[in-house]
């Protein structure tokens, strides 16, 4: 595949020094399975209702995307026309990052105050990808309940969710210092359908049920 991309001050490839679009400093995967007894000492309907359960699931917590502050009127007072200039950041400003409760940050994800529009001329001072974003908390469980008949049987119902506590997992807050929305968080992470947002939790719960007859 190939790669396109811009310098952002085109007398300073150094400007762009900065962290990764890929940075992800916190990463947590757990999984888990968990097989109850088939009680075979116990008559056939507490065999039938209690036992041969399995329960398993994952749980996967990482940091958020890191991003940017633009510039904003089409990131272009720097009059470079690669559209990529950044947002001036006052000296010694704290950015107060995901501060307050929920409503709060959503509301203001971080300090919008620090940032100021980059002067005419210059690219901006503020760094690149200086900011993370909403992590991601996800349980992803199933519960499958096995009916063995014969000597080599057995029949498996199958009931899986995806995120499966809920949760919603929000997008990047709005970058672009000049925006009346600026610094706020309007929707969820790949709002939408399809298969990768159901997969890493960026959509509601999703259940699915299934039998398998194993031979």
């Amino acid at each position: 595949a190939a790669f396109n991309g811009s310098i952002t001050d085109p007398f300073n490839i150094g400007f762009d020094r900065g962290i990764s679009s890929l940075n992800y400093p916190r990463i947590f995967n757990a999984f888990w399975v968990y097989q109850t007894p088939m009680l075979k000492g116990y008559n056939p309907l507490v065999r039938g209702v209690l036992g041969n359960w399995e329960l398993s699931g994952t749980w996967r917590m990482q940091s958020g995307d890191p991003f940017s502050i633009s510039g904003g009127n089409g990131n272009d007072n720097s009059q470079s026309h690669v559209g990529s200039d950044r947002a001036d950041v006052g000296s010694g400003q704290s950015l107060n990052v995901r501060q307050g409760s929920k409503s709060q940050w959503l509301n203001r994800y971080f300090n919008t105050a620090a940032f100021t529009q980059n002067a005419p001329g210059t690219f901006g001072n503020s760094a690149r990808n200086s900011l993370q974003g909403p992590g991601v908390n996800n349980v992803d469980m199933g519960i499958n309940k096995n009916f063995p008949f014969g000597d080599h049987y057995r029949v498996q119902f199958r009931w899986e969710m995806f995120n499966a506590l809920n949760r919603p997992t929000f997008d990047l807050p709005n970058t672009t210092v000049t925006s009346g929305s600026f610094g706020q968080i309007s929707q969820t992470k790949g709002a939408g359908s399809g298969y990768q947002q159901t997969l890493f939790g960026y959509t509601p719960r999703v259940m699915q049920a299934a039998l398998k007859f194993y031979w």
